[in-house]
């Protein structure tokens, strides 16, 4: 798995760190898969009220195809069956375009802290989800 993060960051991880966090008891995480080979993954955390997206990576030579779309319907939708408000995500606020296909799929800048930006989608089937403001603040 290591090798989706280098292919998506151009950062190097150790398997073990990967595993770890993917494999902590509070989180859930599916991994795409083409056959026998590992091209994409996300993991998420259930909050009190929402989502929220731990990492979503997929092998370069696998992005444009929808995939990343599907793995955000599929984030959605289990945040509906759970009952909750929002899906949320941290994005360094310098990947345009991260936060350009996240935008494409509903999610807009709740806030800013450094240099990272707070994405997040309201869940349509909660009833106070319509009084949250769509507004970029300071994170707390």
């Amino acid at each position: 798995m290591a090798h989706i993060i280098r292919s998506a960051w151009g950062t190097e991880w150790k398997d073990d760190i990967v595993v770890q966090a993917i494999t902590d008891p509070d989180t859930i995480t599916e991994i795409a898969t083409d056959d026998d080979r590992i091209f994409g993954y996300y993991t998420i955390l259930r909050r009190v009220d929402s989502v929220f997206v731990v990492s979503i990576q997929i092998l370069r030579q696998f992005q444009q195809r929808g995939l990343g779309s599907l793995m955000m319907t599929r984030i959605e939708q289990w945040g509906r069956r759970n009952d909750l408000g929002a899906v949320e995500l941290w994005v360094q606020s310098t990947n345009e375009a991260a936060i350009k296909f996240y935008e494409h799929v509903g999610y807009h800048v709740a806030c800013k802290q450094g240099n990272n930006y707070m994405m997040r989608k309201e869940l349509p089937d909660r009833s106070e989800a319509s009084t949250r403001g769509r507004h970029v603040g300071t994170c707390t």
